[in-house]
């Protein structure tokens, strides 16, 4: 990680997910590349409530000379603490630009806030997050607004499927907790309600066992080709659970307000690999519903 990518719309949630940016940066000494996008989207709207131009061109300055200011006391910051800083103001589709400008750069990892603020920002930047996290072939850290905690990960939770062949997230994962020290959870969420209706309790029991066995033989071969890839005798320490309930999403993220968990990695797609995305299924209700921040990524 040598880049990080740190998209900002001025909310408090981008505040805070520079926190994260700055948290990452220190661990793996990268470079943080703020991006603010002003969305055209907003212009056009604007324009249609507005008889004059010339407010649409003055709210468009406004927002680009208080992000310079922004950007400056923001590097003036950042490289007291020994980071480097560059601060780019884009126009035009957010996500797209989020995009473009990490694939330009050859950025590691995108980092922005799951939502805005104000009324065109909180209709435009949500979805838009979304969009990034969809689109965006560089992993993806949607960083969720919690002044309570400090910005760190000592907990990593990683939800996978077993149908799934893609072990990305979890090393992933193991690569966070080898810079920040985080203790990481693989867990399979079993559907009860798949089998409950149709089975007695004892084949149920079976299941479950068989399911328990699956998973910790899976979480042990990943753990192994880790260590052996990173050529590394530290103990990252890694533990896995099945955990039951009706819906993926919601038995996820219970489980991770539950545990205290402060960093959610998961995949964007699902079952069917590249051509079908979880997003908009699973891993969108889990962002949506997290209470912790989520870290997306796709699959290999």
């Amino acid at each position: 990680m040598k880049k990080i990518v740190w998209a900002t719309d001025g909310s408090e949630e981008a505040e805070r997910a520079l926190e994260y940016a700055k948290y990452l940066a220190l661990k793996s000494d990268s470079e943080i590349i703020g991006v603010h996008v002003v969305p055209l989207a907003v212009q056009l709207l604007y324009e249609n409530l507005s008889e004059s131009k010339k407010d649409v061109k003055d709210w468009r300055l406004q927002i680009e000379k208080n992000a310079a200011i922004q950007f400056e006391e923001i590097s003036t910051g950042l490289k007291k603490a020994g980071i480097k800083f560059d601060g780019v103001i884009l126009k035009g589709k957010p996500s797209d630009k989020i995009r473009e400008i990490a694939k330009r750069r050859k950025a590691d990892l995108i980092v922005l806030g799951k939502h805005g603020h104000g009324f065109f920002e909180s209709m435009l930047v949500g979805s838009e997050t979304i969009k990034v996290l969809k689109g965006s072939h560089i992993p993806v850290l949607a960083v969720k607004d919690n002044k309570k905690t400090k910005a760190q990960f000592k907990k990593i939770l990683v939800p996978i499927d077993l149908t799934h062949c893609s072990d990305t997230a979890v090393f992933y994962a193991l690569n966070l907790a080898q810079l920040t020290g985080a203790v990481v959870k693989v867990v399979h969420v079993l559907r009860l309600d798949m089998y409950a209706q149709d089975l007695p309790a004892s084949a149920l029991e079976i299941v479950i066992e068989q399911t328990e066995k699956a998973l910790k033989k899976r979480v042990l071969k990943i753990k192994k080709d880790f260590e052996n890839k990173n050529r590394s005798s530290d103990n990252v320490k890694i533990t896995n659970e099945v955990i039951h309930g009706m819906s993926e999403a919601v038995t996820i993220s219970n489980y991770s307000e539950k545990n205290n968990i402060d960093l959610l990695v998961i995949h964007t797609h699902g079952r069917t690999g590249i051509t079908r995305f979880l997003l908009g299924s699973v891993t969108e209700r889990v962002i949506s519903r997290s209470k912790c921040s989520v870290l997306a990524i796709r699959p290999e």
